[in-house]
């Protein structure tokens, strides 16, 4: 190993072990977090599971949830709503009872230890070392401060990969992908039209598993859940997916716009994909990165998928690295639609890379007669 790449995995510990340390220190992230709205969503499903969704509801608890605090995040006015999946307030719930605060920092750190878990799952057999690139950087960053769920999701995709010699078990892994459903569409695709019905067969399981519960509190969740997340078609959100520039649109014609977008999407990705259908890596990084940009609601924390597909791959170099994390960066600050514009061509670029369409030979050898 080089000296200069032995320095740069040295760097990279810092950053990831920077990571870890930061929920641990005095600081008032966790309230200008999602932590509030999962926190919120956790309240409810235990003491009104009826009201999960109800915005004016919502609100009250989650004034409770910050003591009073008004959220200063970009783009908050003074309540982030909880629009996930009703099992990931129950899933959230036994950190909500530890309090808001250290709850908070338990939920961040264990997204991070879902998030590494994941992606080690992901590329062995190589060295652990080779999930550092991913790791340590911005779309990392953006989960950990965000308190976002894309490390389950990613210990979900991982451990899918990890285990696909036993399709069944690959299928219930794919479980945990359901907390950020929308960020899975192709691979769903893609796993019908394979006809992988034993993967299938486990991801229902899972399904049904997180669904019954939740049904059993709140019989019409799902539908109050349908409705709230139209609400997520904004133009000043900070969205990274093509669906996002339906916004362009007259707002009678957003949803069919959102519709053809992501359909559209989902074509190009299954189309790249197909190209290596032959190697499972290359494919399947296609098929995780495209998830993100096909997804009909992607924030600039969901790049750590795309991150995890580059992992999978593992060509990628290190300007490649460095520019999803210039990516994120942009995205996490700059005003729409420029985030939607940069996550679009990193994630279309880390795509058409892996699929072959952009690619560099390395050198041959110097001929003889050159030496």
């Amino acid at each position: 190993m080089s000296r200069w790449r032995w320095r740069g995995q040295i760097a990279l510990v810092g950053v990831a072990l920077a990571f870890v340390l930061y929920p641990l220190v005095p600081n008032e992230d966790v309230i200008n977090s999602d932590w509030p709205a999962f926190a919120t969503g956790a309240r409810l499903i235990v003491h009104d599971p009826g009201h999960l969704y109800d915005l004016n509801v919502q609100r009250d608890v989650e004034r409770n949830v910050t003591g009073g605090r008004v959220l200063v995040t970009l783009g908050i006015q003074g309540i982030l709503p909880f629009l996930a999946p009703a099992w990931v307030a129950l899933i959230a719930a036994p950190f909500e009872l530890l309090g808001t605060d250290i709850g908070g920092r338990l939920w961040i750190l264990f997204g991070l230890a879902c998030l590494a878990a994941g992606l080690w799952l992901a590329v062995r057999p190589r060295a652990p070392a080779a999930i550092l690139p991913a790791f340590a950087g911005v779309p990392t960053a953006l989960v950990m401060l965000n308190a976002q769920l894309d490390g389950i999701v990613v210990l979900g995709l991982g451990g899918a990969i990890a285990l696909w010699s036993r399709p069944f078990l690959a299928g219930l892994a794919l479980g945990l992908t359901l907390m950020k459903p929308q960020l899975v569409l192709p691979l769903g695709l893609t796993l019908l039209l394979a006809r992988r019905w034993r993967v299938l067969a486990g991801w229902a399981t899972a399904g049904v598993a997180l669904l019954a519960p939740t049904l059993a509190l709140n019989p019409h969740w799902v539908f109050d859940w349908l409705a709230q997340t139209r609400s997520t078609v904004q133009t000043g959100a900070r969205e990274i997916d093509l669906a996002h520039f339906a916004v362009l649109f007259p707002s009678a014609l957003q949803v069919a716009a959102l519709a053809v977008a992501t359909l559209l999407a989902i074509a190009a990705v299954l189309a790249l994909a197909w190209r290596r259908r032959d190697e499972f890596q290359p494919a399947a990084a296609v098929i995780l990165a495209g998830g993100v940009v096909a997804a009909p609601h992607a924030l600039p924390a969901d790049l750590v998928v795309v991150a995890l597909a580059m992992a999978v791959w593992g060509k990628a170099r290190w300007y490649e690295w460095l520019a999803l994390s210039v990516c994120a960066l942009i995205s996490a600050l700059a005003v729409p639609p420029i985030p939607a514009l940069v996550g679009v061509a990193m994630v279309g670029w880390v795509c058409l890379r892996a699929s072959g369409v952009f690619t560099w030979r390395s050198p041959g050898p110097v001929p003889a007669s050159a030496r």
